[in-house]
């Protein structure tokens, strides 16, 4: 049994027409089951959640199975600058919005803002919109992607073609154009896989005009690319596993505080397409939350912290206002069952 207060999970893929499993229903019930007080939503199910209309009629669907769970939405920022500006005078004024996100590169639904010209006009209408909400952030870029393909009966290549260094170099372009903007709302860096881009932020922290929140994983945390000798392409994410060296000194800055939130990027997709001949990126991970506390206490984490990462900081940053609730949870191994295998074998 684990005690700790609900988490808050503020980067959770539900999916939704593409796939035929119900993966918002069976979220929800994952949820409850290891005791989230509140979920947040990324922008990339089918169809995709970039406009008002789609998302006032996701968060009517969600209704029906949330159960308690809050639910919140981070609307997706497109190429259509028009809309880009209407969905942030939305996010200003819906308090289940709050927060917006942009892919720098492409990932699963490819919503990827490549050209640098639009991602610089992004931060400027930002600024000029005086907007204070959350940006957030999957941050890759692709010029830094090395000449390696995928090749999917060799896992390992995925991580070898998307470098650490990738998601450094975004963040870096990226920090630059929200201060050219003078951007003043939240700059939020969704699952950060290289410490080098822990230390930059520490480093630039006390000089940026904004406030910069860094998220992180208990896949890149805890798993490595050892991980695909077991798992193969089922451990296969976007940023992808990184070296056990670069995973235990990304754990060290964890737990030396200078990380500020924990989201899992719970992102199923159908066992037989994770097994197949072109594999999807994203694991299944709301299931692990009870072992990952553990795991975090294991390797010697502060309470404080803790309630920090899993929840004060969610709570503060999305402005949900939600209670402080303690719960005692059971891990739950065979949540994973539906979802055919368990990326975290190797830890539980």
């Amino acid at each position: 049994m684990v005690r700790y207060i609900k988490p808050i999970d503020p980067h959770v893929h539900l999916r939704g027409e593409e796939y035929p499993t119900n993966y918002l229903e069976l979220g929800f019930k994952d949820a409850r089951t290891v005791g989230l007080a509140g979920l947040l939503e990324q922008p990339n199910p089918k169809p995709q959640l970039t406009s008002i209309d789609k998302i006032r009629t996701r968060l009517s669907e969600a209704r029906r199975y949330s159960d308690g769970v809050y639910h919140g939405v981070h609307i997706g920022l497109t190429t259509d600058l028009t809309k880009v500006e209407q969905a942030l005078r939305f996010a200003m004024s819906e308090e289940s919005i709050g927060s917006d996100k942009t892919f720098y590169v492409h990932s699963t639904g490819n919503m990827g803002i490549l050209d640098p010209d639009l991602q610089r006009r992004i931060w400027i209408i930002k600024g000029k919109l005086g907007y204070t909400g959350v940006s957030i952030g999957h941050f890759e870029d692709e010029v830094e992607f090395s000449s390696v393909k995928f090749n999917p009966s060799q896992p390992f290549t995925h991580s070898v073609r998307q470098t650490a260094k990738a998601e450094l170099v975004q963040v870096q372009k990226q920090i630059r154009n929200a201060v050219d903007a003078n951007f003043t709302g939240v700059f939020y860096i969704a699952h950060v896989s290289n410490p080098d881009t822990v230390d930059y932020i520490e480093a630039e922290r006390k000089r940026l005009p904004f406030e910069v929140v860094l998220e992180v994983t208990f896949h890149h945390m805890f798993l490595n690319t050892d991980d695909y000798r077991i798992n193969g392409n089922r451990v296969k994410m976007n940023p992808p596993l990184r070296y056990p060296v670069t995973q235990s000194d990304l754990l060290e800055r964890v737990l030396r505080g200078k990380v500020q939130i924990i989201g899992t990027d719970h992102a199923p997709h159908p066992y037989e397409l994770k097994t197949g001949n072109n594999p999807p990126s994203g694991i299944p991970t709301l299931p692990f939350w009870p072992r990952g506390i553990q795991l975090l206490r294991e390797n010697g984490i502060s309470e404080s912290l803790l309630e920090n990462l899993i929840f004060n900081e969610a709570n503060r940053i999305f402005r949900l206002d939600l209670p402080k609730q303690i719960v005692d949870i059971e891990y739950d191994e065979s949540l994973w069952q539906v979802y055919g295998y368990n990326p975290f074998s190797r830890l539980c």
